[in-house]
């Protein structure tokens, strides 16, 4: 009954969940040009995730696997449809994501690439949205995201406009048994074993939690409010990990969340590459939507205008607080950060909106702040 009421006058007042207002990046959170002035170490369109075993950096486009090989991507798989989420693991096991509705676990051995193990279902409910794996820290049982029980990654944006709330967090153990972690989630994006425990993306709740690890214990949050909707994560040599925001949050978009009448025939009535909502990439065409403050003044795109798309990586400790932040500006080039990963001394990260595979040096980060 308070839940309900507590809701009710929020929404009369504008506040709590009802609010529209998006947190300002100040703090840790200042922007700068970090990933504006990474270096590009090769171009790929439509690269997705990022892993390494230690030994090799993996990254992914469409249906293909590629390995980092003096200093550019070369393809080591093919799979028969466009993968979705990689892990890899010291021992060679590679597991992948099939057009996010099957989960293979790969070898190499001396003819070629083999599939050991396969999971398309769980509790009856077929994976339909698998957008993030990751290997626990014993590296028996794979971790994963299952972003939405309706919609196929690549329909991200349409599961945010439409409000998704079926996102789940699994564990898939190499027995062969799945148990689910948390449910109902409002998309899942990103798993990642810390410190004994496991933590994931709630992305249209702007948040990080701490999986339940006792039965009917509720999962908690250990990162919220953010300015952006958090992805995929990975650890960082340093402590705690690094967190990716693939796209931002804006006042107008957060206003329209919230005017479902409006919303609804967006949907209906509207190219879906046009509709008022986050993008990986913008500025490509005149036709896209406009908000006050983006538009063009004597040919220049001001860099705090507000985000379309944009290119955010935060470094967050293990108690929850952000230490540090990587950007790529409303006027930069690096958008759509859907993954990184540390190897060899120096962060690499995919931006998927401009199809590169970027590297940061750790020093470059202490100069840009």
């Amino acid at each position: 009954m308070r839940g309900a009421l507590g809701g009710f006058v929020d929404r009369v007042l504008g506040r709590g969940s009802a609010a529209i207002t998006v947190p300002v990046m100040d703090g840790a959170l200042k922007p700068n040009r970090v990933l504006d002035n990474a270096q590009v170490v090769d171009t790929l369109e439509g690269i997705d995730d990022l892993a390494t075993d230690g030994y090799r950096l993996y990254a992914t486009a469409g249906p293909v696997l590629y390995g980092l090989e003096g200093g550019s991507l070369v393809e080591m798989l093919r799979m028969d449809g466009d993968i979705t989420a990689m892990a890899v693991h010291e021992n060679g096991a590679v597991a992948l994501a099939v057009g996010g509705r099957r989960m293979s676990v790969m070898s190499r051995g001396r003819t070629g690439w083999g599939e050991r193990a396969r999971l398309e279902q769980v509790a009856g409910v077929p994976l339909r949205g698998v957008n993030a794996l990751c290997f626990d820290e014993e590296g028996e049982n794979i971790l994963l995201s299952d972003g939405s029980a309706e919609h196929a990654p690549a329909d991200w944006c349409r599961d945010l406009m439409e409000k998704g709330r079926s996102g789940r967090v699994l564990r898939w153990s190499s027995g062969g048994q799945a148990e689910l972690l948390a449910s109902g989630l409002h998309h899942a994006f990103g798993v990642l074993p810390l410190d004994g425990e496991v933590i994931f993306s709630e992305s249209w709740r702007h948040r990080v939690m701490r999986a339940a690890t006792d039965k009917g214990a509720k999962s908690t949050p250990l990162l919220s409010d953010l300015p952006g909707y958090p992805s995929r994560m990975a650890h960082a040599a340093a402590g705690g990990f690094w967190l990716t925001c693939f796209v931002c949050r804006t006042q107008l978009v957060e206003f329209i969340l919230r005017e479902d009448a409006y919303r609804k025939r967006m949907l209906q009535e509207i190219e879906p590459s046009l509709w008022v909502a986050p993008a990986l990439r913008s500025g490509a065409s005149f036709l896209e939507p406009l908000q006050g403050a983006g538009v063009k003044q004597m040919g220049v795109l001001k860099p705090w205008a507000p985000p379309r798309s944009y290119g955010l990586v935060l470094h967050v400790d293990a108690a929850g607080r952000t230490t540090r932040s990587l950007h790529s500006q409303v006027d930069g080039q690096h958008h759509g950060i859907t993954a990184v990963a540390e190897y060899h001394g120096a962060l690499y990260a995919a931006s998927k909106g401009s199809g590169r595979l970027l590297r940061v040096e750790f020093d470059a980060m202490e100069e840009g702040e």
